[in-house]
């Protein structure tokens, strides 16, 4: 416990066959997983945290969940009140294994999926509603979290609770998470649900496709866009082949009789890839130069950006200044698809 906390090794008990007398082997790496899972939990509420700190968000101005209208707000919300209710069915047939069955999944779905397909709401400098939506929506499913998290992570809960709510936060909020009555579940949202799983089910199959290549092919690199991918099925809508066309790195997506992957490069998409694979350096030159994930920079290349790139690149790396051959703080030379780029950056006044 001490290793990797008392909740961590409650979780992995509780989910374990020892409830229903079975044997059971307690070995180090399978708390090990559970304490990194339960842990994105964490990385989280330090990216909400971070964000809403700089943009003044205020909870008790939240948007009500029952307003959402981005269907990937909707789409989490559903997500945690079907959670919900599997773990109120586990718990009323004393099955606490099947009560548990689906949080981590859940957790990585809040991580790697409603938080990353989000990123770019949050940066956004302008505050308009689907901003403050997002921010809603997390604030909301963190704290409703902690509450159905409680009997099993007590400590990760209350803590994960009192940070949200506790003093100066949320003035409406009972002061402890263990003196809270079980929450109710809302209106979970079907369509919304199956078309996101739909979406995601494709988004694997456009992955494969670009990983696919004969002898005679080089090997796509994922940051590299393509023209266009064709998905079997009736159409998801404007909002899911846009994920998809992110997701797949794809101009265009449309859906058809047969899936495929239009593959052929011409010198438009060959350009746009170079500035993605560029992209990629300068966050990690940031990362390098021990800047702040919301800290704005100044940029320096020893290269020409091509106009229609130059904003796309700014926003991507919150630049607010891009020149050439400047001379700031932190400087590196790096290959990009083989041509020698020297990346100067510093942190904005």
């Amino acid at each position: 416990m001490d290793k990797y906390s008392a909740d961590a090794l409650r979780f992995l008990m509780l989910s374990s066959p020892v409830l229903a007398g079975e044997d059971f082997a307690l070995i180090d790496k399978d708390v090990s997983d559970v304490a990194r899972k339960l842990s994105m939990i964490w990385n989280v509420y330090d990216f909400f945290t971070m964000y809403a700190s700089v943009d003044g968000f205020d909870s008790n101005q939240a948007i009500s969940v029952s307003k959402l209208e981005n269907p990937l707000d909707i789409w989490l919300v559903s997500k945690v009140y079907v959670l919900r209710n599997q773990i109120t069915a586990g718990m009323e047939e004393y099955n606490i294994p099947g009560a548990l069955s689906e949080v981590l999944a859940f957790i990585d779905d809040l991580s790697n999926w409603f938080v990353r397909r989000s990123r770019r709401r949050f940066w956004k400098s302008e505050d308009d509603n689907d901003k403050n939506a997002a921010y809603s929506t997390l604030y909301y499913v963190l704290v409703y979290l902690a509450k159905i998290l409680a009997p099993f992570t007590p400590f990760l809960a209350e803590e994960l609770y009192q940070k949200m709510t506790g003093a100066g936060v949320d003035s409406s909020m009972v002061e402890s998470v263990h003196l809270l009555d079980w929450p109710e579940a809302g209106e979970i949202n079907l369509e919304v649900l199956d078309k996101m799983a739909r979406t995601r089910e494709i988004i694997t199959e456009g992955l494969a496709l670009r990983m696919q290549r004969s002898e005679s092919e080089d090997q796509i690199k994922v940051r590299q866009p393509l023209a266009k991918f064709v998905y079997k099925g009736e159409s998801l809508g404007e909002f899911y082949e846009k994920i998809i066309a992110d997701e797949v790195n794809v101009k265009a997506v449309e859906n058809g009789d047969e899936t495929w992957l239009d593959k052929t490069l011409t010198p438009e998409l060959q350009a746009e890839g170079f500035v993605r694979e560029l992209i990629r350096f300068v966050q990690a030159a940031r990362k390098k130069a021990g800047l702040e994930v919301a800290d704005r920079i100044k940029l320096s290349l020893n290269i020409e950006v091509e106009p229609e790139w130059q904003e796309t690149l700014k926003n991507e790396v919150l630049a607010v200044e891009l020149v050439k051959d400047g001379n700031f703080a932190y400087d590196e030379i790096v290959k990009v698809n083989g041509e020698n780029v020297t990346i100067s950056l510093e942190k904005a006044a």
